[in-house]
């Protein structure tokens, strides 16, 4: 009884230090970025895109909070990510030819931002004229690379049972991703000032999202409890630790980009 009663208190210490530094964290990125919502949520943009206008989409005078090959990347990576949470605990591997298809689509994204490197650096088109448009298809295809790779190893590496079928295994799932993609990038080109600063917030979240994610399952495996979680319940103490670190990560790199661009 004595034991049961310590482990807790130990468990209920720890998680007010997490929750302490989670809030004193945000706080301080928060306070450090510039005054407006928008201008938060584009300071946190820059701590993983370069942000450079002519690769962006602008409304108006409103520039979008990252690149247009990360605007696919992570708004893609939202409907992923929200689709497959939504199947259910799935921890199997796609087959061969899903794989095949994954690693395609990969190649499409490195290359054509290959492309694009060695053209502003050569100040003219490499191999083609990169433009917003192929750096968005290109990012949208990454974003189910991501969305498949993330919530496929998230599931094999936190619960404690599940599905063992693959979270993409049917063409009608590519075609329906598609089609998702190409509505909500109408949120982005043609819907407007508030849609667009709509598509803005949900790309932000979805960053702080997926660096949190990778840094719970890194907390999760490095103090060795795979597979130990049956409910998001019990693995709270994870998440705050994984959101923690990944607001940190996104304050060195403000700091480190501010000092080299300033």
């Amino acid at each position: 009884m004595i034991t049961e009663k310590l482990k807790r208190n130990k468990r209920l210490g720890i998680l007010a230090i997490l929750l302490t530094t989670a809030f004193f964290l945000t706080w301080n990125l928060l306070s450090q970025s510039p005054s407006g919502y928008y201008g938060k949520i584009f300071s946190i943009g820059s701590s993983v895109c370069h942000q450079i206008p002519s690769h962006s989409f602008i409304v108006g005078s409103v520039q979008f909070p990252v690149c247009a090959r990360c605007t696919g990347l992570y708004m893609g990576s939202f409907i992923g990510i929200v689709y497959a949470f939504l199947s259910g605990k799935k921890k199997g591997v796609p087959k061969t030819k899903f794989i095949v298809f994954l690693g395609f689509l990969f190649l499409l994204w490195a290359g054509d931002g290959l492309n694009s490197l060695i053209s502003d650096f050569l100040n003219k088109p490499f191999l083609y004229q990169t433009s917003n448009l192929s750096r968005l298809v290109t990012g949208y295809g990454m974003g189910l690379v991501m969305a498949t790779t993330l919530v496929t190893l998230f599931n094999l590496t936190i619960w404690k049972t599940g599905k063992n079928t693959p979270i993409l295994g049917n063409v009608y799932q590519i075609i329906g991703y598609g089609i998702l993609c190409a509505i909500s990038s109408s949120l982005v080109l043609i819907g407007g000032s508030i849609l667009f600063r709509a598509a803005a917030y949900i790309t932000i979240l979805t960053v702080l999202s997926i660096i949190s994610l990778l840094y719970s399952i890194f907390w999760i495996i490095f103090l060795r409890k795979e597979n130990q979680f049956t409910n998001w319940r019990g693995m709270f103490v994870y998440i705050i630790a994984g959101y923690s670190t990944a607001i940190g990560q996104i304050l060195l790199m403000i700091a480190l980009r501010n000092s080299i661009l300033y």
